[in-house]
């Protein structure tokens, strides 16, 4: 932005405005972390240590939350955002020639550990759980920890709510060697279509629904998280509504995470196809097929589709 205008850059085209975005995190249940003395775990060894740890506490609790459909969402959130700590990239490009990274050694080490971590923290229902389980899971108890978009964790931190004051954040987990963590960064935006037959009354309403005072309102309300608006993030009253007990650490773990946060797949034409064959070999490897032998698959199943 620059003077409140989209600043397009050297050649750029606006084809949407930000509304909202998400970045990936860890987010937890702090009375069920304290009362079995659980320590927020960093990498996937740790975390699947620590869901070992809440089974034998408490067999009733899920340990963790993640997205198991066979669909590209799967990856963007939690895979991706851990993987890229290990140095894995879903497309590379080798002697000037596109290609994927998806059966490197990096990313071979990485889905052992995510899949280690799957199978001993997930739901029995991995394969068919989407977003909604899991908040589900979080909000009632029934969940101790999922790693997702962070607002999931604040709406349900909303006074009011059944689990206000009890939801806390942290990081994404990274790789055990790794001396930081990584977040992918989704953003929802307001386009227009080409076809529309009220250009005009479209365009006043995007800059509208995406203006400063619409970001603020909405932010102060609960319920436009995260706003995309630098000048929201500096204003006294969102900063200091985000920081009230019930939101426990919210806005320290948002910024420390947002330092890190950036796309981490590659965006280009084929991107849905490919990231869908990802969570279908996820869902495959979770249920016990070779970690090399589905990834060199998965690349090569890729690769034809170049």
């Amino acid at each position: 932005m620059e003077a409140g205008q989209i600043a397009t850059g050297e050649g750029g085209q606006i084809w949407a405005i930000p509304h909202a975005f998400e970045n990936i995190q860890l987010f937890y249940r702090k009375d069920t972390l304290e009362k079995y003395n659980i320590a927020v775990p960093t990498s996937p060894p740790e975390m699947a240590k620590a869901c070992e740890q809440l089974k034998a506490a408490d067999p009733s609790i899920t340990p963790l939350g993640v997205r198991g459909v066979r669909f590209w969402s799967s990856i963007h959130t939690a895979a991706v955002s851990i993987a890229r700590s290990y140095g894995v990239h879903d497309f590379v490009v080798t002697d000037g020639k596109l290609d994927t990274g998806l059966d490197s050694p990096e990313s071979i080490a990485f889905h052992k550990d995510y899949v280690d971590m799957i199978k001993k923290c997930a739901a029995p229902s991995f394969a068919n759980d989407n977003w909604y389980e899991f908040v589900d899971g979080i909000s009632s108890g029934r969940t101790a920890m999922a790693i997702d978009s962070n607002m999931f964790g604040f709406w349900n931190d909303v006074a009011g709510k059944p689990a206000s004051g009890k939801i806390a954040f942290a990081p994404p987990l990274h790789a055990p060697s790794a001396t930081s963590f990584d977040s992918n960064i989704w953003i929802w935006a307001l386009a227009m279509n080409a076809a529309s037959e009220k250009k005009g009354t479209a365009w006043l309403f995007i800059p509208w629904a995406t203006s400063k005072q619409v970001a603020l309102k909405g932010a102060l309300a609960g319920q436009l998280v995260n706003p995309p608006r630098t000048s929201t993030w500096q204003d006294d009253t969102w900063t200091k509504y985000a920081s009230q007990p019930e939101f426990n650490n919210f806005v320290d773990s948002f910024k420390k995470t947002q330092d890190h946060a950036a796309l981490a797949f590659t965006p280009r034409v084929g991107f849905g196809e490919a990231m869908n064959a990802w969570a279908v070999a996820m869902q495959k490897m979770v249920n016990g097929d070779d970690v090399e032998t589905t990834l060199r698959a998965l690349a090569e199943e890729i690769r034809t589709g170049l």
